[in-house]
């Protein structure tokens, strides 16, 4: 495979649709800030993740690999970003030397790193219209376990999420005008406005994108040049039991936070030669997965195809798993370039 993989990466997929508004107003804190937020809800940094997905909830466990999984029906995905191979050639050169240089580091700077990855501080950015989840209001329990299927998600891997605020923003403009491309006026102004932490906090942003993108991330390489530009947008209603057919199992979510680590698309390049995804476990694969086939196989002399990968566009159903190496990948890069 050939890599083709964009600072910011889009998936597109369809419709939405409102659902009831659930215990939206649960724990939060009215104020003024600087930034104009209408709200915000902080979190004991100490505690732990303590958002489990309760009885009622849908999910069950694959005793093979630990994942959330669960069968729904799904629309098909779309990304339309490409590097020229001199810029991936740039980009995999910095990342060598920069992760030659960290590896010279001492015991404790590493530990410290393993230390950090292990609890990623999240703050949410929930953009909203109206104060009902059609509107973008949605609920601390549905943030919650959002993080909750995302820990299920990378359970193993050395990475751990701990919700550390949630804030709420008001604005009709950035909720239902924005569209999925990094120089979007509208996606400026928020990020300008509302961006937390430094190059090691995973700022969620969540809004009803006018172009039907599902999500979007930066790279890691790309903060100490963009910082505000950092982190990961997603459609509103992709969480656990949202309202977004298909997509809503919080997969969405976890795709863009494997980009924000620094993990491409397993498909990336759309051929069967090259150096693809620089991950030497994942089977070469020509083009995206659409739905949840039971089998596909785009480059017969690697094996089929990541179906299953959460790296690839298959339907939230089929996405139960990374690879051991996709994860090296996303340590070494983190520890390049966010620890």
């Amino acid at each position: 495979m050939k890599l083709s993989a964009l600072t910011f990466l889009l998936l597109v997929v369809g419709g939405v649709a409102a659902i009831p508004v659930e215990d939206a107003t649960e724990g939060i804190e009215a104020v003024e800030t600087e930034s104009g937020l209408d709200e915000v809800t902080t979190f004991d940094a100490d505690a732990g993740d303590v958002f489990e997905l309760s009885a009622d909830d849908i999910y069950t466990v694959d005793a093979t690999d630990g994942t959330l999984v669960i069968p729904y029906q799904n629309d098909s995905l779309a990304c339309g970003n490409t590097l020229t191979e001199s810029e991936v050639a740039t980009i995999e050169s910095q990342f060598s030397s920069a992760l030659s240089t960290f590896d010279a580091q001492s015991a404790d700077v590493l530990a410290a790193s393993a230390a950090k990855r292990s609890a990623i501080s999240v703050v949410w950015h929930a953009i909203y219209t109206s104060k009902s989840v059609g509107g973008g209001y949605i609920s601390n329990s549905a943030i919650k376990k959002s993080i909750s299927a995302m820990n299920a998600h990378y359970k193993g891997s050395g990475f751990g999420f701990k919700l550390k605020q949630i804030k709420r923003k008001k604005n009709t403009n950035w909720f239902k005008k924005m569209k999925g491309k990094p120089s979007d006026s509208y996606m400026v102004a928020m990020k300008n406005a509302l961006h937390t932490g430094g190059a090691g906090t995973l700022n969620v942003y969540t809004v009803d994108f006018a172009d039907n993108t599902l999500g979007l991330a930066a790279f890691p390489w790309d903060y100490y040049g963009h910082p505000k530009r950092d982190g990961v947008v997603i459609q509103f209603n992709s969480y656990p039991g949202g309202s977004l057919k298909n997509y809503n199992q919080g997969k969405t979510l976890t795709h863009e936070v494997g980009h924000w680590l620094g993990v491409y698309h397993p498909f990336e390049g759309g051929n069967c030669n090259g150096m693809g995804d620089y991950v030497v476990d994942t089977p070469q694969q020509k083009t995206p997965t659409y739905g949840c086939p039971k089998s596909k196989n785009t480059c017969p002399q690697s094996g089929g195809d990541n179906i299953h990968n959460f790296m690839d566009y298959s339907y939230d159903k089929c996405m139960t798993k990374f690879t051991k190496g996709q994860m090296t990948r996303a340590t070494q890069m983190s520890n390049a370039y966010r620890f």
